[in-house]
């Protein structure tokens, strides 16, 4: 009766930990990848692009001009960030080499982005204002570019063209693909679009919001504001995407949601179940020992003490599966999270669901037993 017991709450236990850990950890990739949620994003193309947006696979009708209307023409704009980005770019260092992706970025990207310097210093308004040759990079090109020298002043060549370490961005982990978010490199923007990548279009503009909650009265206005500025026509498909981090967000917690639940249906099966067991069994006990029930009762139980003796053996005995099975969740749990390479989290309000489960289930499946046993007839039970 304990082992179902057991089965049914590590199940119920493990299975809601899991789910939260995945759900928290899905959550900080996206949030990784996405930034804060209080901003909207613009892509060139109609949403036909696919994977990351570069310089290669985007169509160039994003313009430095667009992102300058939307932080002066959109009254729920605060400000404006812009981006050029291409990937797989040829990065060297005496006589190392790599190839990452290079970012060209406003300087106010780190405070829409919510990304940190862990060395040194981000990209400057003066740096973008000089075409400065300066850069930012993760973590991932310090290891392997600079593994046994501090950074900071050296020269290393993007593309063959020098550019002076300025910062070391702080680690960022893997995006929700599993990609290292820390393999990148930024510069000024100016200089990417001039000194580099001589392109006169952006791969993304990231727009901050005045207020979080007019999110969709933002990328309503945006909308209209580049539809005009690109002079489609009423019936023509936008030449642009807006994303909201805010509606990702909400997508992906629907998922979780929905995959929290499946699981609680899955571990509620295994409770039910264990409560099955304890009835079954009980009512095999009650059987088996009518002479102990006949004993008792004429030695003057009444039928109450009958009924709170079993109800208190179901009780004790799905507590201490209970309690087994918690131990064998937390276990789980972790090994789990170790699989997965991700933090434990062990969702302790799951705890007391699995201690009144346990309780509740000894109550509702052993009263049928007990309330038996106290109706068993005391001559019968010692002649059977």
């Amino acid at each position: 009766m304990m082992l179902g017991v057991a089965i049914g709450i590590s199940s119920l236990t493990a299975l809601y930990s899991v789910g939260e850990n995945t759900r928290q950890e899905t959550s900080r990739r996206f949030k990784n990848m996405l930034g804060t949620f209080d901003t909207v994003m613009v892509r060139p193309g109609s949403g036909r692009t696919r994977g990351m947006p570069s310089l290669t696979n985007v169509e160039p009708t994003l313009k430095f001009d667009d992102a300058l209307a939307i932080e002066t023409g959109v009254p729920e704009i605060k400000r404006v960030a812009r981006l050029q980005s291409a990937f797989d770019i040829d990065v060297k260092y005496k006589d190392r080499a790599t190839a990452t992706a290079v970012f060209g970025a406003s300087p106010n990207w780190l405070d829409l982005r919510g990304d940190e310097v862990a060395e040194g210093e981000f990209l400057s308004d003066e740096d973008e204002r000089m075409l400065a040759r300066v850069a930012v990079i993760g973590t991932d090109i310090r290891s392997v570019l600079f593994a046994d020298e501090n950074p900071g002043g050296k020269t290393l060549r993007i593309a063959d063209v020098p550019f002076q370490v300025k910062g070391v961005l702080k680690p960022r982990g893997a995006g929700p693909t599993g990609a290292s978010l820390d393999n990148v490199i930024m510069i000024p923007v100016a200089t990417a679009s001039r000194r580099l990548f001589n392109r006169d279009f952006l791969t993304m503009v990231v727009a901050q919001l005045n207020d979080p909650l007019q999110s969709e009265t933002a990328i309503f206005n945006v909308r209209a504001l580049l539809r005009q500025r690109h002079h489609l026509a009423p019936s023509a498909l936008d030449d642009f995407t807006i994303t909201s981090p805010q509606a990702i967000t909400a997508q992906v917690t629907r998922v979780g949601t929905t995959l929290a639940r499946t699981l609680m249906g899955v571990a509620g099966i295994a409770v039910l179940v264990g409560g099955i067991v304890i009835m079954s069994l009980m009512l095999i006990a009650v059987s088996e020992r009518r002479k102990e029930i006949g004993v008792r009762r004429s030695f003057g139980a009444s039928r109450n003490d009958i009924l709170l003796q079993f109800m208190l053996e179901s009780v004790v005995i799905s507590v201490v599966g209970g309690f087994l099975g918690l131990v064998v969740a937390v276990a789980g749990t972790n090994l789990a999270a170790a699989f997965q390479n991700m933090a434990p989290v062990f969702a302790w309000n799951a705890l007391g669901l699995a201690a009144l489960l346990s309780i509740g289930t000894g109550v509702l499946f052993g009263f049928y037993p007990a309330w038996k046993a106290a109706r068993l007839d005391p001559v019968f039970a010692l002649r059977s």
